[in-house]
C-alpha cells in the first residue's frame, strides 16, 4: 500500500487561492480560497480560515467561516463553524458550534432540475 501524501501547514498566515493534489492540513491562519478536490482538507483546532474550501473530505476542529463543498464534511467538537455547506454527507457532533445552511445532495439535485427547466417551465406546473 503507497502512503498517503499529506502537507501541512502550521503557525503562519496565508491570504490567496490554495490548491493541492493530495490531503492538506491548516492550523494558522488562512483568508481566501482551498480546493483539494479528491483530497482530505483538515482544519486544526488552531485554524482560523475564512475561505471557500472545496475538498473531497473536509475535517474541522478549528475556525472557518465561508463555504464548504465536499463529499463528507466533519465538525468535530472543538469546532467553530459559520459557513454555507455543499456535500452529500455531513457530520455534526456534539459540542460543535455550527450556524449556516445545509444542501445534501438530494437537495443540489433538486435545484439542478430546476435550474435546467429554467424560466420556459414559469414556474408552473402542467395540470394535464
Amino acid at each position: 500500500m503507497e502512503p498517503t501524501t499529506r502537507t501541512y501547514f502550521g503557525k503562519m498566515t496565508i491570504k490567496g487561492e490554495l490548491s493541492a493534489q493530495e490531503d492538506l492540513a491548516i492550523d494558522g491562519l488562512f483568508e481566501g480560497s482551498i480546493d483539494v478536490k479528491g483530497h482530505h482538507l483538515t482544519l486544526g483546532a488552531g485554524a482560523q480560515v475564512n475561505a471557500a474550501v472545496s475538498a473531497r473530505l473536509v475535517t474541522v476542529e478549528g475556525k472557518l467561516s465561508g463555504h464548504i463543498n465536499g463529499d463528507l464534511v466533519e465538525i468535530l467538537p472543538t469546532a467553530d463553524v459559520e459557513a454555507s455547506v455543499l456535500a452529500h454527507k455531513l457530520a455534526l457532533e456534539e459540542g460543535a458550534r455550527f450556524v449556516g445552511p445545509v444542501n445534501t445532495a438530494r437537495a443540489r439535485a433538486a435545484g439542478d432540475i430546476a435550474r435546467h427547466r429554467g424560466p420556459a417551465a414559469g414556474g408552473q406546473r402542467n395540470t394535464r
